[in-house]
């Protein structure tokens, strides 16, 4: 088995779709288009791992990130002050910066729907 995409809803898929491209550097592989509703979009990272943007009017729960269920997309970096910094410039910045007991190098940080990203130094 294969992990091939998992799903984020969104008030507005574009506008979070161009923050994963423009801030992250994933590109849009598909986009699916229905009169009435907004697009879906299917973006990927370099190297492999789908995130599927779909549209919802829903409210957002409040969720702490240790709370039960989905709790955030570790994204791994081989440079991790590098990405830091470029994350930075982007107006994004890490929360809960720290080195793990094996070594890690972890922080945390939020797309514009208030997803939580954690970037990984391995």
């Amino acid at each position: 088995m294969k992990l091939e995409h998992f799903g984020i809803y969104a008030h507005d898929t574009k506008t979070l779709a161009d923050w994963y491209r423009n801030t992250l550097g994933f590109s849009v592989v598909r986009t699916l288009e229905k009169e009435g509703r907004p697009p879906i979009f299917f973006l990927a990272a370099d190297e492999g791992g789908e995130i599927e943007i779909l549209p919802t009017k829903e409210s957002r729960p409040t969720r702490e990130l240790n709370d039960a269920g989905f709790s955030h997309i570790g994204l791994i970096v081989e440079d991790f002050e590098r990405t830091e910094t470029d994350l930075n410039r982007k107006g994004v910045s890490l929360e809960g910066v720290r080195e793990t007991s094996n070594g890690w190098k972890i922080g945390y940080f939020k797309d514009p729907e208030g997803n939580v990203l954690e970037i990984v130094r391995r």
